[in-house]
Order: structure tokens, then sequence, then C-alpha cells
């Protein structure tokens, strides 16, 4: 089953315990590099607020306040390299599953 863990919305909604889980599974259990990704405006939380639905409003401004130190940790608990790594490295790509 694939489940949405590692970026965006996800990452700003979901519990932080969520987003090491899923990782850590990746890493551990399937040996396979997750791929997380971070749109800028979601590290801004004094955005200008935009009139829209209440689902649209949750979605788009839920925890903007928590997400740069969420990042921080993240980085602090896992190692990253940049996407030429996994690419290059084939279908048996290295996985450093420890969490720092």
């Amino acid at each position: 089953m694939n489940l949405p863990i590692a970026g965006g919305g996800y990452f700003r909604i979901l519990p932080y315990a969520w987003t090491r889980w899923g990782i850590d599974r990746l890493n551990r259990v399937e040996r396979r590099p997750a791929i997380f990704y971070l749109h800028p405006w979601e590290i801004d939380p004094d955005q200008p607020r935009l009139d829209a639905s209440l689902l649209s409003r949750f979605r788009h401004y839920r925890n903007l306040d928590k997400t740069e130190s969420r990042l921080r940790t993240l980085l602090r608990d896992f190692r990253f390299g940049p996407m030429l790594s996994v690419l290059t490295s084939g279908s048996e790509a290295t996985v450093d599953s420890s969490l720092n």
C-alpha cells in the first residue's frame, strides 16, 4: 500500500512522527530512499491570507508556523543527498537507514 509521507501538505498537516515512521520504513524495510519535497511558501508563516473555503484554508495554512522547525528536525533525523546520486546508482540504491 502506498501512503503519502514525504512532503508538502502531508508534512505540514500530519504529525511529524508519521513522516519519520514512513521514511524510516522506506529506508529500513523496503531498502529504498525517500524523496522529500517542500514548497518554499510552506515555511513562510507570515504569508498573506487569501479568502478561500474552510477546507482550502486548512490545507494551505495549517502548521505553517511549525514547518521550518519540523524540516530542521527531519534534516537531523535522516541523511539526504542529491537526486543525481539516487538516479545514477540504479535500482539497488544504497540507503543509509541510520537515524542520526
